[in-house]
């Protein structure tokens, strides 16, 4: 069995970097020279256009994976651009003439194509085919032969109707499945948007304020945290197939939107189960911990203070000049005493805050070493040090040219096999041809015949 994993397609990709300490030594300079971008104010300030160029080489733990990515919208595309970003060759399947729905959202880039795809899309080598063409299914059966991994997001049973699902293709084929509900379970048949999908995973319910509708989040936090989940779970199921030698073994991945939301949700099920207790919304605060929350200064600006245990609440309040309010007093020893003289405590500091400038808050508690933070938005991140420093705020063109795109990395940052943003998203089935020809080894005129008879 070992033999047989040390053969395997993803051990044999990592090998060279286990070998080549001076490899990664290269990556690691290749990626920190790439990363160090300083912002939207580094770009030229026309937004000039970038001839296209020969692009970089793969880097990252996934190099020598290939990902046939069947994703949609945000979820699916935030999985395979994950995977694309740490190496995989991933090879994106879009319908022909309209393209995947996240192309055109939101502001586009000058070209008519979305910046949140140009982001989403990268690295990752972009093809047409028609799923509902009998032979453009024929292709993908094809392509999944030739892969190590399957993405896809359609509602369940789509996939089998089209005899796509992972029955009908090879046994270790990792299959990674992204739905509003799961794959099974009374729901799973519907359709599952994120904002349904954040409230019936129970997070809309304890995000905003008791006395107003409940409040969403200016992101699509339910799919992309389904998309990171689904994304974690390939990575898990081929280091399986890694262990177990090949084979057949092979799985689904099977992460739903709304059970992403639910993982987030900490505490609460086991304070439910325990004392009937169910967490309501808290505005700016955190419910059982004090203080915590979100106090305007005296310029105006927002600043969030986490005071919560012992001897960090000591010194915040000795820094606000309340020292007799420490854990001295009874009243306020420990945090559950707390909680129940909370309004006392947060009249407190919302009255000191508002006396001072944001600047001068931040500076009495980073001396008093308490955490505290303003709100910062996206302006400020794209030219903040740490950011920069980081080398949060990366570049990049399309593979067939066209002007800078500003984008974020994506995470976690590896020391030894980092990730990097190669290509921003590209043209719709821009790597058609391509891929035919050196993936299934089609010539011109079976590539043509597949174009008039619209299967591409």
């Amino acid at each position: 069995m070992l033999l047989a994993a040390q053969n395997s397609p993803l051990l044999r990709s990592l090998q060279p970097f286990a070998a080549a300490p001076a490899l990664l030594a290269g990556l690691r300079a290749a990626a920190t020279a790439q990363r160090q971008c300083a912002g939207f104010a580094s770009l030229p300030a026309d937004g000039a256009a970038a001839a296209a160029q020969p692009q970089p080489a793969a880097q990252g733990p996934l190099v020598g994976i290939k990902v046939l990515d069947l994703g949609q919208v945000v979820a699916g595309n935030f999985c395979g651009g994950l995977l694309a970003y740490f190496g995989a060759d991933v090879i994106k399947v879009e319908p022909p003439g309209r393209g995947d729905a996240l192309r055109h959202l939101r502001m586009d880039d000058g070209s008519g194509t979305s910046l949140w795809w140009r982001s989403y899309g990268r690295n990752r080598r972009c093809i047409t085919i028609d799923l509902h063409n009998p032979e453009g299914r024929q292709l993908v059966r094809q392509l999944a032969a030739r892969s190590d991994v399957l993405v896809e997001n359609f509602r369940p049973g789509v996939m089998e109707k089209w005899e796509l699902g992972p029955k009908d293709l090879k046994p270790d084929l990792v299959y990674t499945r992204i739905s509003g509900y799961g794959q099974t379970g009374p729901r799973a048949h519907l359709p599952g948007y994120a904002s349904v999908c954040e409230a019936f995973g129970g997070f809309r319910y304890i995000n905003g304020y008791e006395d107003r509708a409940p409040v969403r989040p200016n992101i699509s936090l339910g799919d992309s945290l389904a998309g990171l989940h689904a994304a974690f779970g390939t990575v898990m199921a081929l280091l399986h197939r890694v262990r177990a030698g090949g084979g057949a073994a092979g799985q689904v991945v099977d992460a739903a939107i709304t059970e992403s939301m639910f993982n987030m949700l900490e505490g609460c099920v086991s304070e439910f189960g325990a004392h009937g207790a169910v967490r309501p919304p808290s505005g700016s605060t955190l419910t059982g911990v004090v203080p915590s929350g979100t106090w305007r200064a005296k310029d105006g600006g927002w600043v969030i203070i986490g005071g919560n245990g012992n001897s960090v609440y000591n010194r915040l309040m000795a820094a606000v000049g309340r020292a007799d309010l420490g854990i001295e007093n009874p009243r306020y020893a420990t945090d559950a005493a707390r909680c129940e003289h909370e309004r006392d405590i947060l009249e407190v500091i919302e009255a000191w805050v508002a006396a001072h400038t944001s600047d001068e808050v931040i500076a009495a508690m980073n001396e008093a070493r308490v955490p505290a933070g303003r709100i910062l938005s996206t302006a400020d991140i794209v030219q903040d040090p740490q950011y920069q420093a980081r080398g949060m705020i990366e570049s990049a063109t399309p593979p067939s040219g066209g002007a800078r795109i500003s984008m974020p990395a994506m995470l976690p940052v590896l020391e030894g096999t980092p990730g990097a943003t190669r290509w921003a998203g590209p043209e719709l089935g821009e790597h058609t041809e391509e891929v035919l020809r050196s993936e299934l080894g089609l010539g011109d005129a079976e590539v043509q015949r597949l174009r008039d008879g619209g299967a591409i």
